[in-house]
């Protein structure tokens, strides 16, 4: 496994890897109809604008597994604001292929250590509420909810949240 900064040839990959990924993580937590219709090829154009322009104090970084991008994470400042003072995982996914093999574990370590890097000392992550399968990834990691909830619109529907927080350690060796 090898962690890497996310590149602009990345885009494809990363927008078929992003919709695998939801049609498996959210089934039977969104309509299915919805994540049947979901398209990597309606994805590519957000992934060019994310990859050609990121935000200041922001990062993206994808795990490669024998030359191919087994899974990606987001991070910046919280909301996407400038001047936060904590930073945010923004998205943390996995091929459905990969689960379980170390990659999130993986990812998320490099999250903290450039959102640390960043200068930030806390950060905060939202997850679907009814998502078991990350909220025990993220518990077991040392993430805790803090009891804030929202309804947030992603990809065009409605998805219950819950914000999970954490003092960021110390960047690993």
């Amino acid at each position: 496994m090898h962690v890497r900064t996310a590149r602009l040839r990345d885009a494809d990959a990363l927008a078929d890897l992003n919709v695998r990924a939801w049609q498996r993580a959210y089934r039977g937590l969104m309509p299915d109809a919805y994540l049947d219709g979901l398209s990597a090829t309606d994805r590519i154009g957000l992934w060019h604008e994310v990859l050609d322009d990121p935000p200041r104090r922001s990062g993206q970084l994808v795990v490669e597994e024998a030359g191919r991008v087994a899974g990606f994470v987001l991070v910046g400042g919280e909301g996407l604001e400038a001047d936060a003072t904590r930073g945010e995982v923004y998205a943390l996914y996995v091929d459905p292929e990969c689960w379980r093999r170390g990659v999130g574990r993986t990812l998320l370590v490099a999250a903290c250590d450039r959102l640390r890097s960043a200068g930030f000392d806390d950060a905060v992550l939202w997850v679907h509420e009814g998502n078991e399968r990350a909220r025990s990834f993220y518990d077991a990691t040392g993430w805790r909810t803090d009891g804030t909830r929202r309804t947030e619109e992603v990809w065009g529907i409605d998805a219950p949240e819950v914000r999970y927080h954490r003092t960021l350690p110390p960047p690993a060796a």
